[in-house]
């Protein structure tokens, strides 16, 4: 499995804090079936500026800890880019560092809490500068969660949407696990990943959740979603998932009880 978003570089942002915890966080990645990772710390103005040269630099630094150790991991380079109005341009000239430093692919974060401005137009002139926008955790956005519609737009309109593993199993709570069913069912989130932390509350593991999504799409897509989808996006492309499987059976919420709209 490949996970799309995690932090495990050191002392870069709320993170892990020291290189022993990140070589820990790496095996608890591969004893859950994780092959492959991508460091993605917060990129966001005067609170961790995070710049591409020295992600890719503290990336290489973790590559040979975890080499020497013998850990079996593909790590590359990221960021969680918080929303911003000349995001464009930040991408063409690297301020704003792409998943697998490939200019290609945006992690996109917005305030949890916080209304955005003039979204829809940042969406367009991101899409129109050729740049696939993956945003993070859409099922914990305040903006979203208040008008699902919203964010329904958003992927009409080109965006893709990586939902946290958290949010699944229900850490969130019982209204973010909920909505994340929603956008599961609706076909509205295409990357399954953990934004780790840390080994403990916000470990980096994906198996449970995988679990817990192919009761309410189906193995295939489930699967997708953190293997072929990850990985076109890591090339820069878009990714083909299939669709969420049995329309016309009984619609599961993650709760385990049949679910009616």
């Amino acid at each position: 499995m490949i996970d799309l978003h995690s932090h495990i570089l050191p002392g870069i942002d709320d993170g892990v804090q020291s290189e022993d915890e990140s070589v820990e966080f790496a095996r608890v990645a591969v004893s859950d079936g994780v092959r492959a990772i991508v460091a993605t710390p917060h990129c966001k103005d005067d609170v961790w500026e995070n710049r591409r040269e020295d992600v890719l630099q503290r990336v290489e630094r973790l590559r040979a800890r975890l080499k020497r150790e013998g850990i079996t991991l593909a790590l590359y380079p990221g960021a969680e880019v918080h929303i911003c109005p000349d995001l464009p341009a930040r991408v063409e000239d690297g301020r704003a560092p792409t998943l697998a430093d490939n200019g290609k692919t945006l992690l996109l974060e917005l305030s949890l809490t916080q209304y955005p401005f003039e979204l829809q137009n940042l969406l367009f002139q991101l899409r129109l500068a050729g740049i696939e926008v993956l945003f993070a955790h859409p099922e914990r956005i305040l903006y979203f969660q208040e008008d699902p519609s919203r964010y329904a737009e958003l992927v009409r309109m080109g965006a893709w949407g990586q939902i946290t593993t958290g949010s699944i199993t229900g850490q969130f709570g019982r209204e973010v696990q909920e909505y994340s069913g929603r956008l599961l069912r609706e076909g509205l989130v295409h990357v399954i990943a953990s934004d780790a932390h840390n080994t403990r509350g916000r470990p980096p593991v994906l198996g449970k959740a995988v679990q817990a999504a192919t009761a309410v799409v189906g193995e295939a897509r489930a699967s997708c979603m953190v293997r072929e989808a990850p990985r076109a996006l890591l090339e820069g492309q878009q990714p083909e998932l299939p669709p969420v499987d049995g329309p016309h059976r009984p619609r599961v919420s993650l709760f385990g009880r049949w679910f009616r709209k």
